[in-house]
């Protein structure tokens, strides 16, 4: 997978987070949306404009993306799901659990292209 994917949707996941607007969205929301598949489909559905996914949605740009981060993310779910406060400081916010997650799977790394 191509680690630009990832980092542009740590620009778009932090957009949001700036934004203000999608403070209410909760951890076991974002629970959900990972354990039914859907992540990045629930995160156009609740910001609609103010994010961009087209690249992953509507494109063949980086393949079936969707499925390979959904993947990466029910693992993560598996292994520390309750425990984010402890291992990534988050206790709060649903958006910043998804940015953690996806900087984790950076850093987990493996073939990795440019």
């Amino acid at each position: 997978m191509e680690l630009t994917a990832l980092t542009l949707l740590i620009a778009e996941i932090n957009r949001l987070i700036d934004l203000g607007k999608y403070d209410g969205i909760t951890i076991e929301e974002i629970y959900k949306a990972i354990n039914d598949g859907k992540i990045l489909r629930y995160l156009k559905e609740k910001a609609g404009n103010d994010i961009d996914l087209s690249i992953y949605l509507n494109s063949k740009t980086f393949n079936d993306f969707e499925s390979w981060y959904v993947e990466r993310l029910q693992s993560l779910y598996n292994a520390y799901s309750g425990d984010e406060n402890r291992k990534w400081g988050i206790q709060n916010k649903g958006l910043c659990l998804l940015l953690a997650w996806t900087n984790e799977i950076i850093q987990q790394g493996s073939g990795w292209v440019e």
